[in-house]
């Protein structure tokens, strides 16, 4: 009985199964017919086999141009459906989306531009107004001025993070007072590479003891004490070395720098310089006084950014920091000395060895500020 049940319920759901798939099948033949994509390609299809039926030797000439009208329709139905199913998904929405921003709001397509269109497209659209042309004939040139010191500094390698850490003593060897510096910063390279790094001194006396120079992976490589070459250009004297890194660098985002550098001055003061010769994304400037060697006066060389300064009270320090994008040509100045005292000028008589010298009378001593 149970196996009577059985066949029974199996030839009750035989005829539900074969409407099923009946109805299944269906679906499928509606869906193949009434898609517009089989519905180009059957047309086209069409058009394909009464180009083939009949040749175009021995067609007449309404066929070959309903043969013609066939193939268009069949070509553009198919283009069409394709579109409009991709017009239909949310990854084509938010594909479009995404360009439509980046072309009007966030104009990205710009920065993509080759230099010379990218060039033309600043000048577009910071030209001056006609009336300010009437105004002033030659401010184009103005403008124009700007864009290419601008666009140029692809072709410059920046630094970033330009730290100074600078202390003053008097040298008791060379009988002059001394700096001795750490400059460290991060050089990123130009359009076409790494620049070799340039040391240069006034004098003879100065130099550097060691430069170090490390990729992104941690490698590194130093050179102690390169040897400084004599310069004569005009009258302009100067002692300078040539740090060659380009190998090194070769094919890496960037390389960080540390060079220790000495430099001399006179047997009482010296004038600390520095000036930026590249772009320069953030600068930080420390120089502590030792003994009593004091700042006497400073100045500071800075546009379109901000800085900040710190010179505490006794003036045995100073602090120059500036977070922001600065421009060759940025930097400081500074003047440190001792002061001349009766007491102070004792103390460098001994150091000098010089008693046998005549003893300045008072009415004499100035004092530098």
């Amino acid at each position: 009985m149970n196996g009577g049940a059985t066949f029974t319920r199996d030839k009750r759901r035989r005829p539900q199964g074969a409407l099923s798939q009946m109805k299944s099948t269906w679906n499928w033949l509606r869906a193949f017919f009434l898609n517009y994509l089989w519905l180009g390609i059957t047309i086209l299809l069409v058009s394909i086999l009464l180009e083939k039926s009949y040749p175009e030797q021995t067609r007449i000439y309404w066929l070959s141009i309903a043969i013609k009208l066939i193939e268009g329709i069949g070509i553009s139905i198919l283009i069409a459906s394709i579109f409009t199913f991709a017009s239909g998904t949310s990854e084509f929405i938010e594909k479009i989306k995404s360009l439509l921003e980046d072309i009007v709001v966030r104009r990205e397509f710009l920065a993509n531009m080759d230099p010379e269109s990218k060039k033309e497209a600043i000048k577009a659209l910071i030209q001056p107004s006609v009336s300010e042309k009437n105004k002033y004939p030659n401010i184009g040139d103005y403008y124009g001025y700007f864009i290419d010191k601008t666009l140029e500094i692809k072709e410059k390698s920046v630094r970033s993070n330009y730290a100074i850490n600078a202390r003053a003593f008097f040298c008791t060897e060379k009988k002059l007072i001394a700096i001795e510096g750490i400059y460290t910063y991060r050089l990123y390279p130009s359009a076409d590479g790494f620049n070799d790094i340039i040391l240069g001194f006034e004098d003879k006396d100065s130099f550097c003891s060691l430069v170090t120079v490390s990729d992104p992976e941690g490698k590194r490589t130093t050179f102690e004490k390169p040897e400084l070459t004599h310069f004569n250009e005009n009258g302009d004297v100067s002692y300078r070395a040539t740090i060659q890194v380009k190998d090194f660098a070769n094919g890496k985002n960037h390389i960080d720098v540390e060079l220790r550098l000495t430099e001399f001055g006179t047997d009482h003061w010296k004038l600390i310089q520095f000036k930026a010769l590249q772009p320069t994304d953030g600068f930080r400037f420390h120089l502590h006084c030792d003994g009593e060697i004091r700042i006497q006066e400073h100045a500071i060389f800075v546009v379109g950014a901000t800085y900040h300064l710190e010179v505490p009270e006794g003036k045995q320090s100073i602090t120059f920091t500036c977070n922001q994008w600065v421009n060759e040509g940025t930097g400081f100045c500074a003047l440190i000395s001792v002061p001349v005292t009766e007491n102070i000028l004792t103390q460098f008589n001994k150091v000098l060895d010089l008693k046998a010298l005549p003893v300045i009378d008072e009415t004499e001593i100035i004092e530098i500020h």
